[in-house]
């Protein structure tokens, strides 16, 4: 990495270490996915909470998909399930797919008003996926 680039990544870090949950999300997603940086899960994951924690929408998100994949981090449904919900709380469409597909992972039948919910407000946004996954479990309803 160049001195100046070196530099401003530093100035980045302390802004992040001070507290700046901006800073944090930057770094968190340039660490994730290794722009202008080698990629580093655990620190993407570290920097990501801190902004999560602090109400940044895309971090939260990411953080969820972290631990719902196990990159970086065990897999953690629960923990996923709960960074998934801010953010779908603050209109990520794939936030509100990814709650949706959790909760009918977790109980199709006791969670499927709820996942219904998520998911038609996913799809009103635009999101493809929620749209098609909608249709399916309206199917499955008619059978």
């Amino acid at each position: 990495m160049d001195p100046e680039m070196q530099e401003k990544l530093n100035a980045i870090i302390e802004l992040c270490e001070n507290g700046d949950p901006e800073a944090c999300a930057f770094l968190g997603k340039e660490y994730y996915f290794g722009w202008n940086i080698e990629q580093d899960l655990d620190r993407a994951l570290r920097y990501l909470t801190v902004a999560a924690d602090s109400g940044h929408a895309l971090s939260q998100f990411l953080a969820g998909f972290m631990h719902w994949s196990g990159r970086g981090t065990e897999p953690n449904e629960d923990k996923a399930l709960e960074y998934f919900l801010l953010a779908a709380e603050q209109d990520v469409p794939e936030a509100m797919y990814n709650v949706a597909k959790i909760l009918l992972h977790k109980d199709f039948e006791g969670n499927r008003d709820e996942a219904l919910r998520w998911l038609t407000r996913s799809a009103n946004a635009g999101y493809g996926a929620a749209e098609d996954m909608l249709g399916d479990v309206e199917d499955e309803d008619e059978e």
